[in-house]
């Protein structure tokens, strides 16, 4: 059966000859895998351009519940939106290579994610269309993301109570400050935070989502968006 969804590429494998398998977070379906077939054909009106992290797109999709190798497949699929510089922005690129990761080891096959979805879509926008002030929009995703995911930031004192103890170069309650503003902030707001203070703050979240998810690995993606922030 077709059904017309939304979704935001993650990443893709090559799969045989010139076919991908592509991870996408869709609006009705959660994350799903789908087999698009000859895209890296020379042939290949689209290619890959339509296929880089963080893309959203419209899709005419195939659902099937049970499914044993775990692929849909795509009938149909194009922009939702056109980018402006992610793609050719080295630091918002490295944003969203650190964002897709992060979003796969945490959103789930699950019917209904409208508000997640529309949550990263506003996100991908600013991201995107910002020309300045856009350096910690990835801290401001990873706090916000916690009450999508089931264990959302409220106080200064549930975060002292954690525990978490890490090797950083500020002190924890200017990295508690940080983390509250970031949890009450919004897309439009100005997120002034120094490298320093952003890089820990990051690990922070990083060891605060191993805390409250079974599984949560290291990012691979972090050591190049440390790179690009120095």
């Amino acid at each position: 059966m077709l059904h017309k969804t939304r979704g935001i590429v993650l990443n893709y494998i090559k799969y045989r000859e010139t076919s991908i398998i592509a991870r996408i977070y869709t609006e009705s379906f959660g994350i799903q895998s789908y087999i698009i077939n000859s895209v890296r054909s020379k042939k290949s009106k689209k290619g890959l351009a339509l296929l880089q992290p963080l893309t959203v797109l419209d899709m005419v999709v195939y659902f099937k519940n049970q499914k044993s190798d775990g692929l849909q497949r795509i009938s149909e699929y194009k922009p939702a939106h056109n980018f402006i510089s992610i793609p050719f922005d080295v630091k918002k690129s490295a944003i969203a290579l650190f964002v897709t990761e992060l979003l796969t080891k945490v959103l789930k096959e699950e019917d209904d994610q409208v508000e997640v979805f529309e949550f990263l879509y506003q996100f991908i926008l600013a991201l995107d269309e910002k020309k300045e002030g856009y350096g910690s929009l990835h801290l401001f995703l990873i706090v916000q993301l916690t009450h999508y995911i089931g264990f959302g930031i409220r106080t200064k004192k549930e975060l002292e109570n954690d525990g978490l103890l890490l090797e950083l170069s500020t002190s924890y309650d200017e990295i508690y400050d940080a983390v509250l503003m970031l949890n009450t902030s919004s897309l439009t707001s100005e997120l002034v935070i120094r490298n320093t203070l952003r890089k820990d703050v990051l690990n922070y979240m990083l060891e605060y989502y191993k805390l409250h998810m079974d599984g949560f690995k290291e990012l691979k993606s972090l050591d190049v968006l440390t790179q690009i922030f120095r």
